[in-house]
């Protein structure tokens, strides 16, 4: 089983271990940009569809990710998988057995897991990829509060003797003015999980979307790590500003690879291992407004820095804006209906009543073609998997 070691992370025979790898976004937890479209929260887009809800989640979850992507990502290199999931999914029937079925087809293939909790009772943040319609209620009601700590206490007593799950990341990016209740949640969860014979790494992210680390001084003890994200600057990566390009200035500011070194150097004073649970670009076309040195630059600071990464992420409908996927569906048949006036959810929705089969079809990852100039960039900074 993994472990903190000073700034490192070790395996049970103390050997070093450096996690380089891949989130599976938009799988377990539904991001309407990644079908193509705006984003809603997850549930209300699963209410648009009245009766074929249930239908459409259990295909959809067969159909977006299963063990052969467990392969192709092995195949790929990659040692490690970040696997986001909305709390809700543990309350559906099955939703537990299908996270523990993801988990096995990786360890069966030596590569690690991080279980992250993208979205939590009441939502940790107002933003949709928290499930939320605007307001983040999680800080509001200690039920909801008390409701996450009960499923922490089901996922360590699942998963808590499993050598191959690298760690929990426990609250994919909270934003609260309330810190002192965020790092009282969080030392409550590492309590509970230790008291549980739970002896996995726990990643802390900071306060406003894992940005603000400073919040977390004194919660890092026994066998805990920091979870960092990075889109700097937003406005390039998220191709806010189309004709930004790499390296240039936004806002004013000169962003380069020694920018990106002193933004991120702030996060090695903690001393304990840094894990950079998300980090990606949005692809405009290969390599035109030189996205892909973008990659480049920040993979070889986080290899100078030592850091453990994830790039988000592996599938998604090829957009515009904000980071797409490695493999990308290019939407031949206008099922996601890109160039309509209600693209993504909303086009999926109607396509539903016309032809489910075809959403269906459209899901599988042998309809999305592998971005090869991006993965080379990411393959020459894998770990060998010798060094698992």
């Amino acid at each position: 089983m993994l472990r903190v070691s000073g700034n490192k992370i070790v395996n049970k025979a103390g050997r070093k271990v450096r996690l380089t790898g891949i989130s599976l976004g938009g799988w377990l937890m539904i991001e309407g940009y990644m079908l193509g479209g705006r984003n809603i929260p997850e549930h209300q887009f699963k209410n648009s569809l009245g009766p074929k809800a249930a239908e459409f989640t259990s295909e959809f979850r067969k159909r977006f990710f299963n063990e052969a992507d467990a392969e192709r990502i092995s195949k790929l290199g990659f040692n490690c998988v970040r696997i986001p999931f909305n709390y809700r999914l543990l309350e559906d029937k099955g939703g537990l057995e299908l996270l523990a079925d993801a988990v096995k087809w990786f360890s069966d293939r030596k590569i690690y897991s991080i279980l992250d909790m993208h979205a939590v009772p009441g939502s940790q943040n107002h933003d949709w990829h928290s499930d939320s319609e605007g307001n983040a209620k999680f800080w509001e009601d200690r039920h909801h509060r008390d409701q996450y700590l009960q499923l922490w206490k089901l996922l360590s007593d699942r998963f808590k003797d499993n050598e191959f799950i690298a760690g929990y990341d426990i609250m994919n990016e909270p934003v609260t003015d309330k810190t002192d209740l965020l790092c009282e949640i969080y030392s409550q969860t590492i309590d509970l999980i230790r008291k549980n014979g739970d002896s996995h790494i726990i990643f802390l992210e900071g306060n406003r979307w894992a940005q603000d680390a400073d919040v977390l001084d004194g919660l890092f003890s026994d066998n805990v790590a920091l979870s960092i994200h990075f889109y700097e600057p937003t406005r390039f990566v998220f191709n806010f500003v189309p004709d930004a390009e790499y390296p240039g200035k936004t806002n004013g500011v000169q962003w380069n690879r020694a920018r990106i070194g002193k933004f991120l150097k702030k996060y090695l004073k903690f001393g304990v291992p840094v894990y950079v649970g998300e980090f990606g670009v949005a692809v405009r076309c290969p390599d035109c407004n030189r996205e892909l040195g973008w990659v480049r630059d920040v993979l070889k600071i986080f290899k100078q820095f030592g850091f453990h990464w994830t790039y988000w992420t592996y599938k998604s409908v090829a957009m515009s804006r904000y980071p797409d996927g490695i493999y990308r569906n290019l939407d031949e048949y206008d099922i996601f209906g890109r160039g309509s006036e209600n693209p993504g959810m909303g086009t999926v929705v109607q396509r539903m009543k016309e032809a489910p089969e075809k959403v269906y079809r459209e899901l599988e990852t042998s309809r999305f073609v592998l971005n090869r100039k991006l993965m080379r960039v990411l393959e020459q900074n894998l770990t060998h998997h010798s060094l698992r």
